[in-house]
């Protein structure tokens, strides 16, 4: 008596096996090239492949973006090619290539966040009280500010407090 092997007894397989001819395109079947939606771009192309066409040729997404890697595309998030944002694989020609965004982040100062205030009246700063003194304080940073009551001159007040955040005193 001969048992049949069933998927949900953890027997065989989920998926079958496309029949393949053989031929690569970079490391990738052919068949998986021929299927897949290119895209031209100034130097080279991105290309969209399906989550069903994925599937037929590699069991997960792990195995499918680590045989993407070694044929030489890299991962793009973009809406430059089709107007909605989506992933694409981009290919790079050069070992070169550091891809289409820089490995290393962005400069600390280039994003951090500056409360700038000043002494002297001026329109487009507030007067608030700002860590128990009264500051004029630029009124688009007003938003980096944590809300605190505070004694100021003898009076408590509904004030701000720039707790972590580096404060300018603009002249």
């Amino acid at each position: 008596m001969k048992l049949k092997k069933s998927p949900f007894a953890g027997e065989g397989q989920t998926h079958s096996k496309p029949i393949t001819s053989g031929i690569l395109v970079n490391g990738l079947p052919i068949e998986l090239v021929r299927q897949w939606t290119e895209y031209p771009t100034k130097q080279s192309f991105a290309v969209s492949v399906s989550t069903e066409v994925r599937r037929q040729y590699y069991p997960n997404d792990a195995a499918f973006g680590k045989a993407m890697r070694v044929a030489g595309y890299v991962p793009v998030r973009t809406r430059k090619l089709t107007g909605k944002k989506d992933s694409f694989w981009l290919y790079r020609r050069t070992v070169n290539d550091k891809g289409v965004c820089p490995q290393e982040p962005a400069s600390h100062k280039a994003c951090s966040v500056v409360v700038q205030t000043m002494t002297k009246p001026q329109p487009w700063f507030k007067h608030i009280a700002l860590d128990g003194k009264w500051q004029y304080v630029y009124a688009d940073h007003i938003r980096f500010l944590t809300k605190k009551r505070h004694r100021v001159d003898g009076e408590r007040v509904q004030g701000y407090t720039a707790k972590d955040l580096p404060v300018e005193v603009l002249a």
